[in-house]
């Protein structure tokens, strides 16, 4: 991965190349470029092989995530700049979605933290679980079944 984001800084394949759009591109726009570029290479709809499906559908989510992500696009920005400059100079390790300045080694993640009506669903929805299973213990004991720990067909 450290090799692909090397040829897109130096200049050969840059993310805005790959996803069709101008360097100034608003997200609007990276948002279109990215709708249509994922359906055209999506590999469930793609006449593609699967394998280069995968790969360039890869690619293209991989520059619509770090170009989306505005923290993450100016680094990219300043990078692109700066190799252009500078071709020679290498700095920047990439681990798994995150990218590593080594200059102040400060790890950049590209996912946005949970809204808050993320939180109370997820607190919804185990809310509703908890009572579910509490609701289901009490109807079984009122009904007059006992909770089996052991299943019937070992008691044979």
């Amino acid at each position: 991965m450290n090799l692909t984001i090397n040829k897109f800084l130096k200049g050969d394949i840059t993310y805005y190349k790959i996803l069709g759009v101008k360097e100034n591109a608003s997200n609007n726009e990276l948002r279109k470029a990215f709708c249509k570029l994922s359906i055209e290479l999506h590999p469930d709809t793609t006449s593609l092989e699967l394998e280069e499906a995968k790969k360039k559908f890869q690619k293209v989510l991989e520059a619509y995530e770090n170009l989306n992500n505005s923290n993450l696009r100016k680094i990219y920005d300043e990078k692109l700049r700066l190799n252009l400059k500078k071709s020679n100079k290498d700095n920047i390790h990439v681990l798994n979605n995150f990218i590593m300045d080594s200059n102040n080694q400060q790890l950049v993640g590209n996912r946005r933290p949970f809204s808050n009506g993320e939180m109370f669903s997820l607190f919804l929805l185990i809310t509703i679980i908890f009572i579910s299973l509490l609701f289901a213990i009490l109807i079984a004991s009122f009904t007059g079944k006992e909770i089996e720990s052991v299943p019937t067909w070992l008691l044979r």
